[in-house]
C-alpha cells in the first residue's frame, strides 16, 4: 500500500499517520495476535459448528479474548490475523468483532501477492459504519493489484500506457467492472494508489470520447460508481485538453434529464464524472426520482439529499466569536471552498475509553479531571473527525464543544456526527483567537492541525491555555519545521501554482509532481493520504498560511506557561528507539533530548508534533 514498506507476507508496523485534524485511534485491536489465540480464532471460524460465531465468546468478546498483550503483531501473525478475520466475515457478515479487527490491522499492515484473505468477507465488512473504510478500501485495492485479472490490466498499462489498460478493462468488462470488492473500495474510500488513479482516469477519459461504451450495462454502472469516487475525493483527478474540449460541447438538457430521458441522463452522467451534481444543477432544489438510468439515479439522490441536510446544519450553527483577524478570514475561506478532511468513516473508540488511553500519559490524579461530567473542547475542529472520535472516547456525560472558521465544514461534521449517533456534541462557529469573548473554560482541550495556520501559533496556544481550568489537560498537534522542509521548498517549485491556485492548477501541479521521478523530493507527497483529495492536497501543498515550529521553541513556550509536558503519541517502535538512545531518560523523556532524537532521525515527526501538556 502507499506509503507503507512490504514485507511478505505481511509488513511490520510502520510509523501511524496521524491526520491533520484528529489523532489515530491507539486500538487494543493492534496488540500482539499469538500463535495460540490464532489457534483459538481459526476453530471458532472454520472448524466450529455453525452457531459458533453467535454463542461463543470468541463472537461476544473478539478483542478482549485474543489480543490482550502489548506487543506488535509480525508479520505472519498479521497475515494469519487477516485471513481468519476475512473467513470469519465471509461466513457470518454480521459479525462486527471481526470486522473491526480486520479494519484495525490494515490501518497498519500492508499487503504482498502471497497474503490469503477471503474477498467476500473484505467486501462484508464494509458495511459496519463505526469502523475505518478507508483501511479497508486501502486493504481491497492492494489485494486485488495483485491478483489477475486487475494485475494483467495494471502491467499493461505500466507496459503499454493507461489508455491501453482502459482500453482492456471494458473489453473484459462483465469481469473487471462487477467485481463488488472494487465497486465497494471506491464507493466507500478514496483511491489512494497513483496505478490505480491511472486507471480510472484514462477510464474515464475512454467513456468521454467514446460515449457509446455507455450503452453496456456494467460499462454505465460501473461509471456511477466512478462518479461516487470522484465525490469523495473533491474531484481532484486531472482531465487533459482533449477532455476539456469535449467537455466545452456537451450540452445537457437538465430538464429532460431530470424527467427521465436516457439520452440526456447520458450526457449528464459524462459530466458528472468530472464535476460535482451542483455545479450543473445550480442551487435550486430538484428532485431526481426519473433519472435514467436507475444507478445515476441512486447516486443523485444520495448527494442531493446530504446537500440539503448540510446546508440546514450549516445555517442553524450558533456563532460563538466574530473572525476578524485577516489570516483567519483567509482560513476560513480556504475551508469554506475546500473543507477539510471529507472524512467518510471513523475507527470509532470504545464509548468512555479515552481515558484507558490517556493513562500512558497521565497519572490517577491528573485523571481526575475527566471523571464524570467534563466540559472538553475541539478548538479547530474541520469538518469533525477528533471532535466524533473524542465525544465517543471521553463518554456520554463528558460536554464536547467543537468549533471552527468554517461553517460547511462543521456542517459537515453535524451530519456525520448524527450518522454516528452521537449525541454529546455540539458544533459553533468561533476563532480561537477571541474565545474570551464566551466566558467558557475546559476540562480538557484538543488543538490539533491548526495552530500553525496563524502568524504566531503561540498566539493561538495563549489563547487556549486562557480557557483551560487549573489542572486541566491539553493535546496539541503542531507542524514540525524540520519535516515540512520539503513542503516549505515548494513555493521555490517553477511549477508551484501558489496558494491562491484555483482548482484546475491545482489539479494540473498534483499531476506534474506524480509525473516526476521517485526520487523527487515533491514526489515524497505522494506518500500522504491528504495528496488524494482535493482539499487534502490544497490543506498539504497550497495553504493559505502556516508556520511550522521547533522542539525548542515549544520546550521555551512551556517553560513561560508553566507547562507540564506528559509525552509524544507516537508509534511504540519510535518510543523504544528513543529509549534505546537515552536509556537514562524516564517517560515521557526531555524535550532537549526529543530535540536531539529529531535532528538525528529527521522523520519522526513527519505528520506533526503530537503531544500531551498539563497546566
Amino acid at each position: 500500500m502507499t506509503g507503507r514498506p512490504v514485507m511478505p507476507p505481511f509488513s511490520a508496523p510502520g510509523a501511524s499517520e496521524a491526520k491533520r485534524r484528529g489523532r489515530r485511534e491507539r486500538s487494543p485491536m493492534l496488540w500482539v495476535w499469538s500463535s495460540l489465540r490464532c489457534q483459538k480464532l481459526r476453530d471458532c471460524v472454520v472448524d466450529g459448528p455453525n452457531d459458533t460465531l453467535t454463542t461463543s465468546p470468541c463472537k461476544r468478546s473478539l478483542g478482549r479474548e485474543l489480543l490482550k498483550v502489548n506487543v506488535p503483531l509480525t508479520g505472519p501473525e498479521a497475515a494469519e490475523a487477516v485471513k481468519q478475520c476475512s473467513y470469519a466475515l465471509a461466513s457470518r457478515p454480521d459479525f462486527p468483532e471481526a470486522a473491526r479487527l480486520l479494519a484495525s490491522l490494515l490501518q497498519r499492515y500492508a499487503f504482498n501477492v502471497e497474503t490469503d484473505l477471503s474477498p467476500r468477507g473484505l467486501q462484508a465488512a464494509f458495511a459496519f459504519k463505526n469502523i475505518d473504510r478507508q483501511a479497508l478500501c486501502n486493504g481491497a485495492l492492494a489485494f486485488l493489484k495483485c491478483r489477475p485479472p486487475r494485475a494483467d490490466v495494471l502491467a499493461r498499462g505500466r507496459a503499454d500506457g493507461w489508455d491501453a489498460a482502459a482500453a482492456l478493462l471494458t473489453r473484459k468488462g462483465a469481469r473487471l467492472l462487477r467485481d463488488r470488492l472494487f465497486r465497494s473500495a471506491l464507493i466507500h474510500g478514496v483511491v489512494a494508489d497513483i496505478e490505480i488513479e491511472f486507471l480510472l482516469t484514462a477510464l474515464r477519459r475512454r467513456l468521454l470520447l467514446s460515449p457509446m461504451l455507455l450503452a453496456a450495462r456494467p460499462v454505465y454502472e460501473f461509471a456511477c460508481v466512478l462518479i461516487r469516487q470522484c465525490l469523495n475525493n473533491g474531484y481532484v483527478f486531472f482531465a487533459d485538453e482533449e477532455e476539456r474540449l469535449r467537455l466545452g460541447e456537451l450540452n445537457v438538457d437538465i430538464d429532460a434529464m431530470l424527467e427521465g430521458d436516457a439520452a440526456a441522463g447520458g450526457d449528464f452522467l459524462l459530466l458528472s464524472l468530472y464535476r460535482p451534481f451542483h455545479e450543473t444543477l445550480g442551487q435550486e432544489a430538484r428532485t431526481a426520482d426519473q433519472v435514467s438510468p436507475q444507478a445515476l439515479r441512486a447516486v443523485l439522490r444520495d448527494e442531493l439529499a446530504a446537500r440539503r441536510m448540510e446546508a440546514a446544519y450549516a445555517d442553524s450553527l450558533p456563532r460563538l466569536t466574530a473572525i476578524t483577524d485577516e489570516i483567519s478570514r483567509q482560513v476560513a475561506d480556504q475551508y469554506t471552498h475546500d473543507p477539510y478532511p471529507r472524512w467518510l468513516s471513523l475507527q470509532a473508540p470504545q464509548p468512555g475509553g479515552a481515558k484507558d488511553h490517556m493513562r500512558g500519559h497521565f497519572s490517577a490524579d491528573a485523571l481526575a479531571a475527566i471523571d464524570g461530567p467534563c466540559d472538553v473542547l475541539i478548538a479547530g475542529a474541520g469538518t469533525g473527525r477528533q471532535a466524533v472520535h473524542s465525544a465517543i472516547g471521553y463518554g456520554a456525560a463528558a460536554r464536547v464543544l467543537a468549533i471552527d472558521l468554517s461553517a460547511p465544514s462543521l456542517a459537515y461534521g453535524a451530519l456525520m456526527a448524527e450518522a454516528l449517533e452521537v449525541a454529546n456534541l455540539r458544533f459553533a462557529i468561533g476563532d480561537i483567537l477571541r474565545l474570551y469573548e464566551t466566558g467558557d473554560h475546559f476540562d480538557v482541550i484538543e488543538c490539533v492541525g491548526v495552530l500553525h495556520h496563524m502568524v504566531d501559533p503561540f498566539e493561538g496556544w495563549r489563547a487556549l491555555l486562557d480557557r483551560l481550568r487549573p489542572g486541566g489537560l491539553m493535546l496539541i498537534g503542531l507542524y514540525s519545521a524540520l519535516s515540512r522542509r520539503v513542503i516549505q521548498a515548494l513555493s521555490e517549485d517553477p511549477d508551484w501554482p501558489g496558494s491562491k491556485a484555483d482548482d484546475d492548477a491545482l489539479r494540473a501541479y498534483r499531476q506534474k509532481l506524480m509525473d516526476r521521478a521517485s526520487g523527487d523530493d515533491a514526489f515524497a507527497l505522494t506518500g500522504s493520504v491528504d495528496f488524494f483529495t482535493k482539499s487534502g492536497f490544497r490543506d498539504l501543498a497550497l495553504h493559505v498560511s502556516e508556520r511550522p515550529c521547533t522542539i525548542p521553541e515549544i520546550r521555551d513556550f512551556m517553560a513561560a506557561r508553566g507547562l507540564e509536558f506528559h509525552g509524544f503519541s507516537l508509534p511504540d517502535e519510535t518510543l523504544r528507539a528513543y529509549a534505546d538512545a537515552f536509556p537514562g531518560d524516564e517517560a515521557p523523556g526531555t524535550l532537549d533530548h526529543w530535540w536531539a532524537f529529531e535532528q538525528e532521525n529527521p522523520q519522526t515527526f513527519n505528520s506533526m508534533y503530537l503531544f500531551w501538556c498539563r497546566k
